[in-house]
């Protein structure tokens, strides 16, 4: 069981908060980048990856939208930044306030169920040298999306490895960051195999 500190539930909540506050019918990318940044690099490599598989997923674009912010965000991460950052024009970009509030609703008992299960565990494999080791993997990965976006549902594969790695650092999981490195390797080779094509 987490602590309050990485409790899923509560990063949805604030992101939730986030939207409401926007107080209109459309909500910026940065608004909800602010609200992950008071949980932290792990939080919004959890949570943002996760979007990608809701119903605001659909929206064309939206992929690779969510790889360039993960990406800018990982930088950060593997450059030893303690706060998110997002370049402007990708925090000025908009989404349907309702898509956001529905997204947020098909998250919440998705996290609760996260919260129930995952721990600290192996913690050395979640600690500085995994995380930088991770954060290459992860920047290889969201290379992988832009293509992949021509393909139904391909982006999915990438971005759920991303969310395992997110939630690894989250809860400081180190079974899990194993569990992400493994399926790296997979999604890889699965990505590969739709662009190319089987020989």
């Amino acid at each position: 069981m987490p602590s309050d500190n990485s409790s899923l539930g509560e990063v949805v909540g604030e992101l939730r908060e986030a939207s409401r506050d926007s107080g209109g019918d459309r909500v910026c990318v940065g608004d909800l980048v602010d609200a992950l940044d008071e949980r932290g690099f792990g939080a919004a490599m959890a949570i943002l990856p996760l979007l990608e598989l809701s119903p605001i997923g659909g929206i064309p674009g939206f992929p690779t939208l969510l790889a360039l912010t993960l990406g800018a965000i990982t930088v950060r991460l593997l450059l030893g930044y303690e706060h998110l950052w997002v370049p402007g024009w990708i925090r000025k970009r908009s989404l349907s306030s309702a898509r956001v509030e529905k997204t947020l609703e098909w998250l919440t008992p998705v996290a609760s169920r996260i919260d129930k299960r995952l721990q600290e565990r192996l913690t050395r494999l979640a600690g500085p040298t995994g995380q930088r080791a991770a954060c290459i993997v992860i920047l290889c990965l969201l290379v992988i999306v832009p293509p992949l976006e021509v393909i139904p549902f391909a982006t999915s594969a990438p971005m759920i490895v991303i969310a395992f790695f997110g939630l690894g650092l989250l809860f400081r999981d180190g079974l899990l960051m194993a569990i992400a490195f493994a399926g790296s390797v997979a999604a890889g080779a699965f990505a590969g195999w739709l662009v190319l094509g089987p020989e």
